[in-house]
């Protein structure tokens, strides 16, 4: 009995597949794209290519007077962190600044800049050259001021820098 069924289902398989052959031409068929060809999407890749600023702007940079030191880092959400440290020719003191990346337009960049102890956050602007060999880094109040990479290290940039403090 349990034979008989499946002989009969797939007879009825067979049957309704053999119907559907009869009424399908295949020379009608559409042509469909394939898989290896290039397609006009409206959706734009939105993740940037190496080419993308933030790639570059780590490491040092200076303009004779300061030396500025990028470093970046990922939080646990996946949010791009940088810790600037701008440091002066002579001297122990450094400014530690906070850099969160909102906006990428080209080589120019926006980000947030904040304390670790405070509430009070601004913007800043990165905006490098096409050959990422310069960047000009315009802070709240202040007039924009260019860099160029460097690989020196900020003790030899100053020897009474102190890394970690």
């Amino acid at each position: 009995m349990f034979n008989f069924k499946k002989v009969t289902v797939g007879l009825l398989v067979i049957g309704i597949l053999a119907a559907c052959d009869n009424e399908l031409d295949f020379n009608e068929l559409v042509d469909t794209p394939q898989q290896n060809e290039v397609q006009d999407s409206p959706q734009q890749n939105t993740e940037p290519s190496y080419d993308a600023p933030r790639y570059h702007m780590t490491g040092g940079w200076t303009n004779g007077e300061y030396y500025i030191m990028i470093n970046g880092s990922s939080d646990i959400k996946g949010t791009a962190k940088y810790i600037l440290q701008k440091i002066p020719k002579k001297g122990k003191e450094k400014v530690v600044k906070h850099m969160q990346l909102t906006e990428s337009t080209g080589n120019k960049l926006t980000a947030i800049i904040y304390s670790e102890n405070s509430n009070r956050t601004s913007f800043l602007t990165l905006e490098m050259n096409k050959e990422k060999t310069e960047i000009t880094i315009t802070m709240p109040n202040e007039k924009p001021v260019t860099y160029k990479k460097t690989d020196i290290m900020p003790f030899e940039f100053n020897p009474e820098y102190v890394w970690g403090e």
